[in-house]
């Protein structure tokens, strides 16, 4: 698996674990969540880089060769 993928799997988990959330917890707290995580993937775009590198990368995940 590499790090692109990694990252797609972190992301696509999470925004489904919000979304559970806000569905059978707080409403609210689990929209704001997934905003939070929009804005996040959206730093990604534009950085190169993503919060979940810092435990992705110690399991030696490499970047795509292109």
């Amino acid at each position: 698996m590499s790090l692109e993928n990694g990252r797609d799997l972190v992301r696509g988990t999470l925004i489904l674990a919000f979304a559970a959330f806000a569905w059978w917890v707080d409403r609210s707290a689990g929209i704001i969540l997934v905003a939070l995580m929009g804005v996040m993937i959206l730093q990604s775009v534009f950085t190169g880089w993503c919060p979940a590198d810092w435990f992705l990368r110690p399991m030696s995940l490499k970047k795509k060769s292109s």
